[in-house]
């Protein structure tokens, strides 16, 4: 089975710059894999190298998001340079973290290559995606989630793929003449924006309570006195009720576009199609194969899940796309043949958000090195401001900032160094950890420069402004006050 498209051909003229792009992550990824588990930091240096290449040579690939961040970042540099004596080692600190953002984007995302061509994913897609409309919401808002604590963005590598395979398939199935074949392309959209949305939500809330994600190892360092126990049962708490009221609302939504269908005569019967246990099976192996490779690194290595799941996803993705072929007369030739196809443009395609992830991050670090918080907190006075206020803001101004391509990283890095300045304001240090958590899922869910929407764009092809506003923005007010109103009543208690 051929490969789904997953963007425009690549004109002749563009063959050399995808050669040099695909030279220079490959490097990223190279580099930062061998500082990791090597201990090799030259490694490391030359990732670095190969991102600021990959930065100046790439710019055929980049649009205005990817210039306006990398414009940001050399003004941070330019004002690093002319303040600040230890500018080289910011830099440096700045730059590796940036590769690391690169090559967790480009290796993560290699698992999509492995999904799009996998006949068990169509199978297990198709399944899901003629199941009734609120069962595929719950299973993949919860699948989503529960996949997501162990294998984090990999997780939406491997959905996303699956999710749009088999609506694809089910228009094919459903639609025969013209006129069907157009109100099957209408409910075959319903289905893809309903699916992706569940599994987005079900995925961005893991930050709020899982030991696994960034978001509960990072607030604690930056707040002092946190509680992480604390902070994580209340996320544990508050991701139930968002996870009902997500399903509430979708299934409103579900019962306008039902009745919408029903008027024009246009709503599709019921068809599922039995369970396809094997199909099942071989996709959870592939699951399973992830999660304890991982496992099985960060024991043997001792580093985080991350790093762990960056070293094991090109594995899994190489063993997958043989798998698929071994049963072929020429399959280790058309293993090698999908290989390279992969590194000239799969990878090349996925520079830009790649770009995006990394110059975000570097110059979300530059930027907290710059800041004088403490002359800050006196310039606004934030003593004359109750300590709900300030829950409430904190959670608002992580996502609002993220829309504006303002890292989440930036924005909490900056946030707990400014309230941990300030301890004569009375804050509760947990609650303001968890209103910093609460940002944080809400710029996953709600923010087209967010993670989950950067990883979602890379592997469905789905612009962020549209999986974040378009889809999610309704949701992510409801989730705000949902928010507000939990905030409340545990800081009166």
């Amino acid at each position: 089975m051929q490969a789904e498209p997953t963007g425009a051909p690549t004109p002749p003229a563009q063959t050399e710059n995808n050669q040099v792009v695909a030279v220079c992550l490959l490097a990223v990824c190279g580099g930062v894999l061998a500082k990791l588990y090597l201990d090799l930091h030259v490694a490391g240096s030359i990732a670095s190298m190969a991102l600021v290449a990959f930065a100046v040579l790439g710019r055929p690939f980049f649009h205005f998001r990817e210039f306006f961040l990398l414009s940001l970042a050399v003004a941070l540099t330019v004002l690093a340079i002319a303040t600040r004596s230890d500018v080289v080692p910011m830099v440096a600190r700045a730059l590796d973290r940036a590769a690391f953002l690169a090559a967790f984007m480009i290796l993560l995302a290699l698992l999509r290559d492995g999904a799009v061509t996998s006949p068990s994913v169509l199978a297990v897609g198709r399944y899901l995606t003629r199941q009734p409309p609120g069962r595929r919401y719950i299973a993949l808002q919860t699948g989503g989630h529960l996949l997501g604590v162990i294998l984090n963005f990999g997780c939406l590598s491997l959905l996303g793929p699956l999710i749009q395979r088999g609506v694809r398939s089910s228009n094919e199935d459903e639609g025969r003449d013209g006129s069907d074949q157009a109100m099957n392309a209408e409910v075959s959209a319903i289905r893809e924006q309903r699916q992706i949305t569940a599994l987005s939500r079900g995925f961005s809330w893991i930050v709020a309570w899982s030991p696994t994600t960034i978001s509960q190892a990072f607030v604690p360092l930056v707040l002092t006195g946190v509680q992480p126990l604390r902070m994580a049962l209340m996320g544990a708490a508050i991701t139930l009720i968002f996870f009902l009221a997500g399903w509430l609302e979708d299934r409103i939504r579900g019962r306008r576009i039902r009745a919408r269908l029903s008027e024009l005569g246009q709503l599709p019967a019921a068809n599922p199609l039995p369970l396809p246990r094997g199909g099942f099976l071989r996709f959870g192996f592939v699951c399973a194969v992830l999660a304890a490779l991982s496992t099985v690194i960060v024991l043997w290595s001792g580093s985080a899940i991350v790093p762990a799941l960056m070293l094991t996803a090109p594995i899994v993705t190489a063993v997958w796309i043989w798998l698929q072929n071994r049963e072929l007369s020429n399959g280790w030739q058309a293993t090698l043949a999908r290989g390279k196809e992969i590194v000239t443009q799969s990878i090349p395609r996925s520079s830009p958000e790649a770009l995006t992830l990394s110059v975000a991050g570097y110059s979300g670090i530059m930027a907290a090195g710059l800041t004088d918080a403490d002359a800050l907190a006196d310039l606004i006075g934030l003593d004359a401001i109750s300590p709900l206020v300030v829950y409430l803001a904190v959670a608002a101004i992580v996502p609002l900032a993220s829309n504006l391509a303002i890292p989440a990283m930036l924005a909490v890095t900056f946030l707990g160094s400014l309230f941990s300045a300030l301890p004569q304001l009375g804050l509760d240090p947990t609650i303001l950890g968890f209103a910093l958590i609460i940002g944080w899922g809400l710029n996953l869910v709600g923010s087209p420069f967010s993670a989950t929407s950067l990883v979602l764009a890379r592997v469905t092809g789905i612009p962020g402004v549209t999986l974040s506003w378009r889809w999610n923005g309704l949701y992510s007010l409801i989730s705000y006050a949902i928010a507000a109103a939990f905030i409340a009543i545990v800081t009166s208690l």
